[in-house]
């Protein structure tokens, strides 16, 4: 909402805020206390232009708190259609994703299939070959430490 107050001049600028439903929490006459919103509502939030448009022209016409009430169905709505694209975005990169794994998966059986780690075994690269690489330095520098503890090595 944006507005001038009496006391503004033409060079001011408007006041500029949101509006909120009023809350309600608990109903002056009988004690009731703020529930969940009936199923009829929310679809009529979520539902098509035309029945939305009825539900805002009914909030529009009320004779307190119109604005406000107009303001949060409008918010609520917004944030509905956000929520729904964002959904179908992580729809489609899941099904990216589960597209991926499958060509990775047919790709790793032509691998297999050509028994493509036959052709460069003698590498021995990956996982297994970095920890028997690993362990070979490690037998190399132990052995090293003992001729040096010992005096099995050769004399500078």
């Amino acid at each position: 909402m944006a507005g001038y107050t009496e006391d503004d001049s033409p060079g001011d600028l408007p006041l500029i805020s949101d509006l909120y439903a009023p809350k309600q929490y608990y109903d002056d006459d009988n004690d009731d206390p703020a529930g969940a919103l009936p199923a009829w509502f929310i679809s009529a939030l979520r539902g098509s232009g035309t029945t939305f448009a009825t539900l805002h022209r009914k909030f529009d016409k009320l004779a307190v708190h119109n604005w406000s009430f107009v303001a949060e169905i409008d918010r609520y709505r917004a944030m509905d259609e956000q929520c729904q694209s964002l959904c179908s975005q992580v729809d489609l990169l899941e099904q990216e994703l589960q597209t991926a794994r499958m060509e990775r998966g047919l790709s790793k059986g032509q691998l297999e299939a050509a028994k493509a780690n036959r052709q460069v075994c003698h590498l021995r690269l990956g996982q297994t070959g970095a920890r028997a690489e690993q362990n070979c330095v490690q037998t190399d520098l132990v052995r090293q430490d003992r001729n040096a503890c010992y005096g099995h090595g050769r004399p500078f």
